[in-house]
């Protein structure tokens, strides 16, 4: 059923307030002249038109004691608590990045020590493979020139 306004003016009740939308309330605060912040919560907004009303005893006052609101101070407050918990989290969840990205560049560093150690193992098995066919070379040239000096010593003693 569509807000009237009209009936709402000619018949005021606390339970009728409660089950109003912001923007109906709006309309109610804006007829009676209140004054409030456009930002302001429903809840804020509606405790406004309470207090009107009752200051203007169209309600009893009794009903400010029964209805219904989150305090306003507590609003920022409970605002400024999320925010530090936000923040708090935002900065684990920084710490944890860092804390993986640092562990990642360790994991790299290793692999590449790794690496490098593998490589360097590797030239020297390749190195001393060269020393020893280098002096296998040079000991079959020896053994290549103590066989021909032998040939030739004997012509140069028999000759």
């Amino acid at each position: 059923m569509p807000f009237n306004l009209d009936k709402f003016v000619a018949s005021p009740s606390v339970e009728e307030l409660d089950s109003l939308k912001k923007s109906e309330i709006v309309k109610v605060a804006k007829h009676y002249g209140i004054e409030f912040q456009p930002l302001m919560r429903k809840d804020e907004i509606k405790r406004y038109v309470l207090e009107y009303l009752v200051d203007e005893s169209i309600l009893p006052s009794t009903v400010l004691e029964t209805a219904i609101t989150v305090p306003t101070d507590n609003t920022f407050e409970l605002k400024r608590l999320e925010m530090e918990m936000n923040k708090e989290i935002r900065l684990k969840e920084m710490e944890r990045e860092r804390e993986r990205e640092e562990r990642e560049r360790k994991e790299r560093e290793m692999q590449m020590q790794k690496e490098k150690e593998e490589r360097e193992m590797q030239m020297q098995k390749e190195k001393e493979e060269r020393e020893m066919q280098m002096q296998k070379e040079k000991e079959e040239r020896e053994m290549q020139m103590q066989r021909e000096t032998r040939k030739i010593c004997p012509q140069i003693s028999g000759g």
